[in-house]
């Protein structure tokens, strides 16, 4: 008698996934409660040429994660004008810092998702990004280019190496955010719309959408109002930075970190002094 199992694509993404999750620990990552995976012998058996009889397992396999309230940016990202309203700048802004600061663990663990998209990001109750779905996601070592053949990413979000030569690297989630990150903060315009345009002539139409949104906000200060629409730049050019089509130009996770904290303090310190004023 003999006995074989079927270990498909789904079932090497589960133990993938479920690896990985193990490995990771972090406030920006979907948190792994449990999991199931069980083997369950076929009644019915195969005749094979030969006469011989092969039992096929079928498997179960299931993760129970954190329940995440409200569902993936993808569905907050295109749901209508009503449930919009809960994504001003201020949401959109730490949002990406979040969904940065997740990355930023797990590039420094040698762990790379080529998965990343608003899809795979979950929302808390209270917001706070969390990436997941790690089925796709690898370890490397030192030597990060690999040239590979098998389905890594989802269109829209697979870098141009990886679409016309299947060259996997560091950059790749790095790509990826990028694309994220311009559909925060620009909506329906997105990528790759902007490639369309000039960097110049993008920022300054996302630039004056949210200047004009912000105004209609009660931001009665000038510098508060020039500190928030300088976040707005920046995080669009980092956003066009990470979509350069040569992956050794675009910046790395530590660098977007940083910069993200630096504008976040400069709101910060704009907002100290003007409570300061007030009393």
């Amino acid at each position: 008698m003999l006995r074989t199992h079927l270990a498909d694509i789904e079932n090497k993404q589960f133990r993938n996934e479920l690896q990985t999750l193990r490995k990771l620990a972090h406030q920006n990552i979907v948190q792994l409660l449990g999991y199931c995976y069980e083997a369950e012998k076929n009644k019915t058996p195969l005749i094979m040429p030969d006469g011989s009889k092969a039992f096929c397992y079928e498997m179960h396999t299931a993760l129970c994660l954190e329940y995440l309230h409200n569902g993936s940016l993808q569905n907050l990202l295109s749901a209508d004008e009503s449930c919009e309203v809960k994504l001003d700048w201020h949401m959109r802004f730490k949002i990406i810092k979040g969904i940065c600061e997740g990355l930023k663990y797990m590039h420094k663990e040698r762990i790379y998702h080529f998965d990343l998209k608003p899809d795979n990001i979950l929302l808390d109750k209270d917001m706070v990004p969390k990436i997941a779905d790690f089925g796709l996601s690898r370890i490397f070592g030192q030597d990060m280019i690999r040239i590979t053949h098998g389905p890594y990413g989802t269109l829209g979000y697979q870098p141009p190496e990886y679409i016309h030569g299947g060259e996997l690297s560091e950059k790749f989630d790095i790509f990826s955010l990028g694309a994220i990150m311009i559909k925060i903060v620009s909506g329906a315009m997105g990528y790759p719309d902007c490639s369309d345009m000039s960097s110049h002539e993008f920022i300054d139409q996302v630039l004056e959408k949210w200047r004009n949104k912000l105004q209609e906000t009660c931001i009665s200060s000038d510098s508060l109002l020039e500190a928030y629409c300088r976040q707005v730049v920046t995080c669009t050019q980092i956003a066009l930075n990470c979509l350069n089509e040569d992956n050794q130009k675009r910046p790395d996770i530590v660098k977007i970190t940083e910069s993200l904290n630096e504008i976040d303090t400069g709101v910060g310190k704009v907002i100290n002094i003007i409570c300061k004023g007030r009393y």
